[in-house]
Parts: structure tokens; C-alpha cells; sequence
């Protein structure tokens, strides 16, 4: 009996000594690894890492939150190659502001061309109208006041405006380009603007009524009495 105590005794300590078994899972960890320094690539948990990657020459790597500026590169504009044909160019009229009745009004011409990437254009009264309509009411015209239209040389692109500006008194023209003819009144009217040879364009706009001037009452100081003795 004693031998048989001692055996089992002796089998117990054994079982109880003896190492895990092998597993076939290779992902699977130890439940206790040793502790000890880690090797190049891993961990001291025993995980292996992947280095990070070092920017070349000397570049520092850029501080987390902040993006980089895109750089931004500018088209470069057509060069002109010759003069325009006068039917190349189109004229687009806008008013500028709010125009008012009794006071100037300035307009933008805005020149562009139908074909040619890049051209020179002398802006005159012999290249270039303005006329200003309503209904079938003749307004105004740069034929009648040439000197609205100043003269200048200006290069013309397709994909680049190019703009001059028309001044009008805001009375209706005549022959003689007189300024005693009578005020446009408040409504609206039609400008139309072509180089000439060239299909016109008109835009519509309206001449706003001048703002009433605010009147303030003076107040009436009435006459103190007189105190009686």
C-alpha cells in the first residue's frame, strides 16, 4: 500500500510539473511569455511591428493637423499675333451700379473674341457703338457724342475680357451732342453695344428715380410772456 501511495504521489507531481502541449493555431500567444529584450521588429510583449518609414533627405515629416498649401500655377495669357477683325470682336454691355435719373451713368463694355486666341483692337468711336433705346425710342447714341468713347489700344482675348467704360450724361442725344435736350426719365431701357461689323448685344436696365430729399420741420419757438409786476 505504501508503494502504491508513494506512485500515485509521484504521478501527480509530474502531471502537475509537465509544460503546455504544442498548439496548431499559429496566432495563438503563451499565457505567460518571458520577459526579456526585445529583438530589432518586435515588441516587448513579443508582437512584431513594422518600422516607420523616414522621409528622404533630411525632410522632416509634417506636423499632425496641419495640411499643405496646394500650389497654385497661374495660365499664362495668349499673346497677341496681330490686329483684330472688327467682326472677331463682341462687345457685351452691362450698367454699372444703380443708375440714376438726372445724374451720369457709367457702362462696362466688355470685349472678347469669337476665334482668335489673342489680338490688338484700337477701341474708338469708328470701331465701337453704344446706343441706348427704349422701345422704339432712340435715346442716346455715341454716333451723336463721339467723345463718350475715348480712343485706346487694347490687346483682346477669347478666354480673357478685356473691359472699357462708356460715360452717358443721362440726357437724350441729338446731331450735335447738345446738353440742353431733355433728361431720360425713370424706367426702363435698353443698351445695345457692337464693334462694328459684328452682331450686336443689348441688355436690358433700369434708370431708378432720384431719392426724395428729406425734409425736417423747424420747430416754431413760441414767445415767452412776459412776467407782470
Amino acid at each position: 500500500m505504501l508503494g502504491v501511495a508513494l506512485g500515485m504521489v509521484f504521478g501527480v507531481a509530474r502531471l502537475l510539473d509537465s509544460s503546455p502541449a504544442p498548439t496548431d493555431n499559429p496566432t495563438a500567444q503563451p499565457a505567460a511569455a518571458t520577459v526579456g529584450s526585445p529583438t530589432a521588429g518586435e515588441t516587448s510583449a513579443g508582437a512584431t511591428t513594422t518600422p516607420q518609414a523616414q522621409p528622404a533627405g533630411g525632410e522632416q515629416v509634417a506636423k499632425k493637423g496641419k495640411k499643405s498649401r496646394p500650389t497654385r500655377t497661374k495660365t499664362p495669357l495668349a499673346v497677341p499675333t496681330g490686329p483684330c477683325s472688327d467682326s472677331d470682336v463682341k462687345v457685351s454691355p452691362s450698367v454699372e451700379g444703380d443708375p440714376i435719373a438726372g445724374l451720369d451713368v457709367t457702362f462696362a463694355l466688355t470685349l472678347t473674341t469669337l476665334e482668335s486666341p489673342a489680338c490688338t483692337w484700337t477701341v474708338s468711336p469708328d470701331t465701337v457703338v453704344l446706343k441706348l433705346t427704349s422701345g422704339s425710342d432712340r435715346i442716346w447714341s455715341t454716333q451723336d457724342c463721339p467723345a463718350a468713347v475715348s480712343r485706346q489700344d487694347v490687346v483682346v482675348r477669347k478666354d480673357h475680357a478685356t473691359t472699357v467704360r462708356v460715360t452717358w450724361s443721362g440726357q437724350r442725344s441729338d446731331v450735335d451732342c447738345s446738353r440742353t435736350t431733355q433728361w431720360a426719365q425713370p424706367g426702363y431701357y435698353f443698351a445695345t453695344a457692337a464693334a462694328l461689323g459684328a452682331e450686336p448685344e443689348s441688355r436690358q436696365f433700369q434708370l431708378l428715380s432720384p431719392p426724395r430729399p428729406t425734409i425736417t420741420p423747424t420747430p416754431t419757438v413760441k414767445p415767452k410772456k412776459g412776467k407782470r409786476d
